[in-house]
């Protein structure tokens, strides 16, 4: 829908969008996590004020004999923009494409 169409050849091949490559890299990044491995995304200041400013997935360390693959959480802004570091967990799942789907959807960018 929002990819552009190249051709190569004879065949025309849709180029992924913006926002595609984005969940694209963030399945990725969450595929390569390690057991007990933390990655923090920083949501827009827009979900601060009522939901979160930060989204939290956690590569479960009891994983497999215990639970799914990915543990996800919120949490909210400290002073400094920081996280609070008081998580509310939201669920759990196998997929990294979930993962990436729910952070691209909200433009949440990788926190440091």
């Amino acid at each position: 829908m929002f990819g552009r169409k190249k051709e190569e050849g004879n065949v025309k091949v849709k180029e992924p969008s913006p926002i595609e490559m984005k969940k694209r890299r963030i399945a990725e990044e969450v595929e390569k996590m390690s057991p007990g491995q933390t990655l923090i995304y920083r949501l827009p200041e827009f979900y601060w004020s009522g939901f979160a400013a930060f989204f939290i997935v956690d590569a479960n360390p009891d994983y497999p004999q215990k639970g799914k693959s990915f543990l996800m959480s919120t949490d909210m802004a400290a002073d400094g923009g920081k996280p609070a570091g008081k998580k509310r967990h939201l669920w759990d799942s196998d997929k990294p494409q979930e993962v990436a789907d729910w952070v691209g959807d909200r433009d949440g960018d990788i926190y440091s």
